[in-house]
């Protein structure tokens, strides 16, 4: 997101964002606008994805030019003339485009790849088609949005949308994975006007909620510095949105404020159980302890027959405890599964 001849720019990222969370918008936004400064900060993990992003990039492209087609790649940060090459080599109607460039009013985005292909449009027998580059296994649903984003701006060039768009993971031997694109260019036009409307509407009205895209998200330190301050209920370890949605209705809106409501509760829950609420009740009072001691605070649960660890079988000498581990950064996509076994001998000692 930024300003540009008095025009606020939106990107597949932007757009992304907003559809993860609404809050992201508004904290971009005010980047944008001059009003707070980026976050500043260095995070080894998303580094490294970054990383293996590009390597997965290049080993596409430099698969591409093995088969012989030819390649122009559009260097240089977003601007006029990156734009201007782009259409150019479109016209021109090279076989891939590296990339490429491409603006529409507001919008504007760097797709991965466009690869040329048999179809009528405005530039001749030929259009483009996209194809991105991901590292995860599976497509979500944010991928498929820059997918179309990037095949609306393309066709505002070619005056065509292209039928299919494609996506290449790893371990997939750099066979691109296909899209229909009209499957999904109604729902991505959706989320294009809402985050327009939030963006022209200043995007005040949020709060940063935790969210999944907290684990990779560049102002995840700050909304936490904020949940703490105000010391909101998803701080509650185990406490669900379900639950928090309904504490606040009921004016319970810190873990302070939960750590202390009367036991029994004094009032019903339109949703859930009132004793899942009851142990979170008491989740937060172990854990408001904890912060007046200084310390770690805990209790031991009274075992229930049948629940729990009280499933477990009486312990044999044949037991075999079972691991499930994985990492990320080993091979081309990572190791999902690493498997550890851990049995005792005959002297009773663990070998693992």
């Amino acid at each position: 997101m930024r300003i540009h001849d008095n025009l606020i720019r939106l990107s597949a990222t932007d757009l992304v964002g907003h559809l993860a969370c609404r809050h992201l918008t508004a904290l971009d936004l005010s980047v944008a606008t001059g009003k707070r400064a980026e976050p500043k900060g260095f995070d080894p993990f998303l580094d490294a994805l970054v990383k293996r992003g590009l390597d997965h990039e290049r080993g596409f492209i430099e698969h591409l030019q093995k088969s012989g087609v030819t390649v122009t790649t559009i260097d240089g940060p977003s601007g006029a003339r990156q734009v201007a090459d782009t259409t150019a080599a479109m016209r021109k109607g090279v076989d891939v485009i590296v990339q490429a460039a491409l603006v529409q009013g507001r919008w504007e985005g760097r797709a991965d790849i466009l690869r040329r292909i048999a179809m009528k449009t405005n530039l001749g027998d030929w259009g483009y088609e996209v194809i991105d580059t991901k590292l995860a296994r599976e497509t979500k649903g944010g991928t498929v949005l820059q997918l179309c984003l990037y095949s609306d701006l393309v066709a505002t060039i070619q005056g065509e949308l292209a039928d299919k768009m494609y996506v290449v993971t790893p371990l997939s031997g750099y066979e691109p994975i296909e899209f229909r694109t009209n499957d999904y260019m109604t729902y991505c036009r959706f989320v294009r006007v809402r985050l327009e409307a939030a963006v022209d509407g200043a995007a005040s009205d949020s709060y940063p909620e935790p969210k999944a895209h907290c684990d990779i998200c560049r102002w995840d330190r700050e909304c936490d510095a904020r949940r703490r301050k105000d010391d909101h209920l998803s701080l509650v370890a185990g406490i669900s949105k379900m639950q928090m949605g309904e504490l606040e209705r009921n004016a319970i809106e810190t873990t302070e404020a939960l750590s202390t409501m009367p036991l029994p509760m004094s009032w019903k829950p339109k949703r859930g159980a009132a004793r899942t609420f009851e142990r979170v009740r008491e989740q937060a009072r172990v854990q408001v302890e904890g912060r007046r001691l200084q310390k770690p605070v805990h209790e031991v649960l009274p075992p229930e027959p049948g629940f729990g660890l009280s499933r477990l079988p009486e312990p044999s000498p044949g037991d075999v405890f079972f691991d499930f581990e994985g990492d990320p950064f080993v091979g081309e996509a990572g190791l999902e599964y690493l498997f550890g076994t851990c049995v005792t001998d005959d002297a009773d000692a663990l070998q693992y």
